[in-house]
């Protein structure tokens, strides 16, 4: 359905018709401008309506979007507890509105059982090598940078080490990936930093690698890459953005450093190279963890809660969370 504008007349037509044709119960919003449409559906048909929110960025605020958020819903879903806090500091929204949801992972599908050794041999990885592994979209925030200068630094005293990235550029940031490349240097040309580009099998390269780094600099909430790395039982090593640091306990279940610091993301991996008895228990930690609370059914479970929370406020009930 194609959203125009913010108060287009056959837009708002269109979704009226859709709710009700398809005999919708619930409109879950998760943008600026479907939370418009969505807070004058609320108006007026009465639908119990959400709104949802994924990332950290600096919340815009003026006297419409004031009063979308505040009166536009009937919940709120935040993917971090800083997004929650941001929506307060801001007056947005009160703590008992928003529900801040987990990161939920399918346990077959990432699994500790799965095995890597035969990608590890296909790409000419020796077995003995310890494995670095970087996951996502291939662009500033995500700060592929400082991960490629902090392999650099820890390549020059491991030789059993192959640090690889999997994501892509997009047109916008492909200049971006240009001197990330640049800044691999021979590191690069020898393989020993690889860029594998988008893979959408993510489970069978994180079967393969044994640390799995998140260098993020901004916008991170609470990323599904951490809930399946634990569930793979691989170390983790990340930055303190955004809601990282709410999944991560520093030291027991993986290691946190500053952002945009490349040594400080070589120390933290030095320390699980070294210390073996370390990075055992980080692993088995994380793995109890995200058994108990990071299962797609712990997710689901939260989830059609909070949306049941919301048709309540709205004075309704909805069949499919009648269970």
């Amino acid at each position: 359905m194609e959203i125009r504008g913010s108060a287009n007349p056959s837009t708002l037509l269109a979704l009226k018709r859709f709710l009700r044709s398809n005999q919708i119960e619930l409109l879950d919003c998760h943008g600026n401008r479907d939370s418009t449409y969505g807070a004058y559906i609320k108006w007026l048909t009465g639908l119990p309506v959400v709104r949802s929110r994924h990332v950290t960025d600096p919340i815009r605020v003026d006297a419409l979007r004031r009063l979308i958020w505040q009166k536009g819903n009937d919940g709120i879903i935040v993917t971090a507890g800083k997004i929650r806090q941001m929506l307060g500091d801001a007056g947005l929204a009160p703590a008992d509105k928003v529900y801040v949801a987990v990161a939920g992972v399918d346990e077959e599908r990432f699994s500790p059982a799965r095995d890597g050794q035969a990608l590890r041999a296909q790409l000419g990885i020796p077995a003995d090598h310890v494995v670095l592994a970087n996951v996502g979209m291939i662009r500033p925030d995500k700060g592929q940078l400082f991960y490629v200068q902090a392999c650099r630094q820890l390549l020059q005293q491991h030789g059993n080490l192959t640090c690889i990235q999997l994501g892509a550029a997009t047109g916008q940031t492909e200049g971006y990936r240009q001197e990330v490349l640049a800044a691999a240097g021979e590191d690069l040309t020898r393989e020993r930093i690889r860029f594998l580009g988008y893979q959408s099998d993510i489970e069978n390269w994180l079967a393969m690698a044994d640390i799995v780094v998140v260098a993020s600099v901004a916008t991170e909430a609470q990323t599904r890459l951490v809930a399946q790395a634990f569930l793979m039982q691989k170390n983790i090593v990340a930055t303190t953005v955004g809601g990282l640091p709410e999944m991560i306990e520093h030291e027991r279940t993986g290691l946190l450093c500053t952002p945009g610091q490349p040594q400080a993301l070589a120390d933290a991996v030095q320390r699980l190279l070294q210390d073996k008895g370390l990075a055992e228990q980080l692993r088995t930690n994380a793995y109890s963890h995200a058994r108990q609370y990071m299962s797609f059914d712990y997710m689901m479970h939260g989830m059609l809660q909070a949306y049941q929370a919301a048709a309540r406020r709205a004075g309704r009930s909805l069949t499919a969370c009648a269970a």
